[in-house]
């Protein structure tokens, strides 16, 4: 691949495989791994699940150093990895220097501008979406650092463009670049599942329209005695707590399966055996799931809010019109009364999918890195 195979990146990421809570997890182990196949060398500096620093080579161009949350390495006050002891750690047990900061988290903002300045090297930061908290968040103010001090900063969306501009009027918007994520390979195989089993996969937060999915699923069942639905997915005990008061009350405890710790690998071997994907999210900066079950032919019943609107379509999925259980079960029915036209869109969403594959997406990435390493605006 020319320049881009001897690049060397250090991607920080404060989510990597297996500890992976959300989206920023998934695409900061696929495109990292993906980054390393197509030839550059890597060295993923992340948080580990053991009480020491971890070192392990996942392939000859990918080497991984898991540190630990504790008072060396972390500032539990800041939420912020301490530059210092990451730097020294990196610098020693990463083996050459880096041409490239990569940042998807948050927690590595004093990190990543430390060793920017240090080792004058440019900084690209992906930024899966903006703090949930707020600006003057501990998050908010990292990632107010991180769109300050990145040389280019990458999104998945035109829409998480455009509302990271609203929020930050005077950055400069020429370094904020669009690049989707990614979509692993069809999985083959199995056939697909019954459609009365409907599976939902994302966080547990308000956001993402839980609740009126669950008082849906009640409407549903007094005209379906054989829906079901699995969600996949984990939140605060407050409001998972929530969730399960409210199925109860919908008189739906028993229709409803909690899958809380599944991994990213399960949950991609398990699509299949449901009969549809429901997306009922409110906003969202690109949605992996959508994308994924569109990939393994699974139906996919959601709505456009956010980025989804720049992939999602009537074409290719069951649209919800407005979230709020009245809308999410009418949609889910038409979907069960209507199965060549979910059949067509299947299809539709496979030739969608197409476009998303990690190898390409990995490649625009590698183009601009590449870029940056040879000192191109």
């Amino acid at each position: 691949m020319g320049d881009e195979s001897k690049l060397n990146i250090w991607v920080m990421t404060n989510e990597f495989e297996p500890r992976i809570v959300g989206g920023l997890g998934i695409v900061a182990t696929q495109l990292t791994i993906m980054l390393s196949k197509l030839g550059a060398k890597v060295t993923v500096l992340c948080t580990g699940n053991s009480d020491r620093l971890t070192i392990s080579n996942t392939n000859s161009n990918l080497r991984i150093l898991r540190f630990p949350k504790n008072s060396k390495y972390f500032n539990r006050a800041q939420q912020s990895f301490k530059a210092e002891a990451i730097i020294k750690t990196a610098s020693a047990k990463g083996g050459v220097k880096p041409d490239i900061i990569h940042v998807h988290s948050t927690e590595f903002a004093d990190t990543a501008k430390v060793a920017g300045n240090r080792l004058n090297l440019p900084i690209v930061y992906t930024c899966h979406s903006l703090a949930s908290q707020g600006i003057s968040s501990l998050h908010g103010k990292q990632q107010t650092t991180l769109l300050n001090i990145a040389n280019r900063i990458i999104v998945p969306s035109r829409w998480q463009a455009k509302v990271t501009k609203g929020l930050y009027p005077r950055m400069d918007g020429k370094k904020m670049t669009i690049i989707p994520h990614g979509v692993a390979p069809v999985l083959k195989g199995s056939k697909i599942g019954a459609s009365h089993k409907l599976l939902y996969v994302g966080r547990l937060i308000p956001s993402k329209g839980v609740e009126p999915l669950i008082k849906a699923v009640g409407l549903l069942a007094q005209e379906k005695s054989k829906v079901h639905l699995t969600i996949v997915g984990s939140g605060k005990a407050s409001y998972r707590n929530k969730l399960r008061t409210l199925a109860k009350q919908a008189g739906v405890t028993k229709r409803i399966r909690w899958a809380e710790k599944t991994s990213h690998k399960s949950v991609q071997r398990v699509y299949r055996s449901y009969g549809a994907v429901i997306n009922p999210s409110k906003k969202e900066s690109f949605c992996l799931v959508a994308l994924e079950a569109m990939a393994n032919g699974v139906p996919l019943i959601s709505t456009t809010s956010g980025g989804m609107k720049e992939f999602v379509t009537p074409q290719n999925a069951k649209i919800i019109h407005s979230i709020d259980s009245i809308h999410i079960a009418r949609a889910i029915k038409e979907f069960w009364n209507n199965p060549e036209q979910s059949r067509k869109r299947t299809i539709n969403a496979r030739t969608t999918s197409v476009q998303y594959k990690w190898p390409g997406i990995a490649r625009k990435y590698l183009s601009l890195f590449s870029g940056l390493k040879q000192g191109r605006p």
